[in-house]
């Protein structure tokens, strides 16, 4: 018996991404709109970044509408899903939030335009905190 070599496909770099943010009027959406204005420079700084807005992202992470989640309501919310030029997916998506200073959005842009291409992790610090754990009985 003959050994064949294993071939792995090389997963090809994040070409660009598409960005939902949250907008649901009674939460995530009514934060700082100096944060939103820094997150829509993302896609302005890479050709094919796409920002969407959005309603409730409660499916992707963990909405602070949620009853008994104890994180923030400040802030926005941000799903990324890394993509190739014909919007073809690569990898998970990523959460990121609540981002309630422009700095942070602006972090978060430049890793979009740079990191993400090369490969970077992305800003640990603005990654989506986790769900709360439900109250001890």
């Amino acid at each position: 018996m003959t050994r064949r070599p294993h071939h792995t496909a090389a997963q090809p770099a994040a070409e660009g991404f598409t960005a939902a943010v949250c907008r649901a009027e009674e939460g995530c959406g009514a934060g700082d709109g100096r944060v939103l204005e820094a997150l829509r420079a993302a896609p302005r700084q890479v050709h094919c970044g796409l920002l969407v807005a959005t309603g409730c992202l409660g499916r992707h992470l963990h909405c602070p509408h949620h009853e008994g989640n104890q994180v923030p309501r400040a802030g926005h919310r941000v799903v990324i899903q890394p993509c190739t030029t014909d919007r073809t997916p690569l990898g998970p998506a990523l959460a990121f939030g609540p981002l309630t200073d422009p700095v942070q959005a602006e972090a978060l842009a430049n890793w979009l335009a740079e990191g993400l291409r090369q490969g970077r992790r992305p800003p640990r610090p603005l990654l989506a905190v986790r769900p709360s754990r439900p109250p001890e009985q």
